[in-house]
């Protein structure tokens, strides 16, 4: 579930895996935002991120309830 507001963000780093944590200044804690390869778009065949891409993304929830980021995409 999304609230479909949009962030920005830089990508802190991305493992071969398929996940990492973006920075963003979305909230008063400032917290990183984990990030899935599943939630990347516009990207086909392998999916992934490299250290300080710029990204947009709206917060969605893990299955346990965590906000994550969704719907992410490259800009810039």
């Amino acid at each position: 579930m999304s609230d479909n507001k949009k962030y920005e963000g830089v990508v802190l780093w991305f493992n071969s895996v398929g996940y990492g944590f973006l920075k963003w200044s979305g909230s008063t804690e400032d917290q990183d935002m984990f990030c899935h390869f599943s939630d990347l778009l516009d990207q086909p065949g392998y999916k992934t991120l490299k250290k300080d891409q710029k990204v947009e993304f709206e917060i969605g929830q893990n299955n346990r309830g965590e906000p994550k980021a969704i719907n992410v995409r490259i800009i810039g």
